[in-house]
């Protein structure tokens, strides 16, 4: 990585911890989802947390790195059918196993920074009102510190 890339990887991990809805690297053509599916059920909540068997080969490898990088991830969600983009109705990549919801207790930031440094081959986001962090596959984005849509 360059001198001008690490700087700019920096600034947008700062951002990303220190002033909400600052920061965005690249458009953000992300993996919201409508209201309605973000308030899951502790019941709905666990059971796609749980399930793996459900995600891609992609999204399996993707898990994989950051368990074997992180040893403490807490899988918030994976597949979730019927799941839209926020606003649109379009599939989430949630619906077709290709994202992961998950948290590393007390290292987000740590978190981030990694994935930001060492994936490349999809999207990256995390919301300033959620202690999880998103990852998907597919188109190469980062947004970080976006508004949840909970209310």
């Amino acid at each position: 990585m360059s001198k001008g890339s690490n700087f700019a990887v920096l600034s947008l991990v700062l951002a990303a911890t220190t002033a909400p809805s600052l920061v965005e690297a690249k458009s953000y053509n992300g993996d919201g989802y409508r209201l309605r599916d973000r308030a899951m059920t502790s019941r709905r909540m666990k059971s796609s947390g749980d399930n793996i068997a459900c995600l891609t080969s992609e999204a399996r490898n993707v898990l994989a790195r950051i368990r074997s990088q992180f040893n403490n991830v807490d899988i918030v969600s994976t597949c979730r059918p019927g799941a839209t983009i926020a606003g649109t109705n379009h599939p989430s990549k949630h619906a077709s196993g290709q994202a992961i919801d998950f948290r590393v207790p007390g290292r987000k930031a740590e978190v981030v920074r990694w994935l930001i440094a060492n994936y490349r081959n999809g999207g990256i986001m995390t919301y300033y009102d959620m202690d999880h962090i998103h990852v998907d596959v597919g188109t190469r984005f980062v947004a970080l510190n976006r508004p949840s849509g909970r209310t």
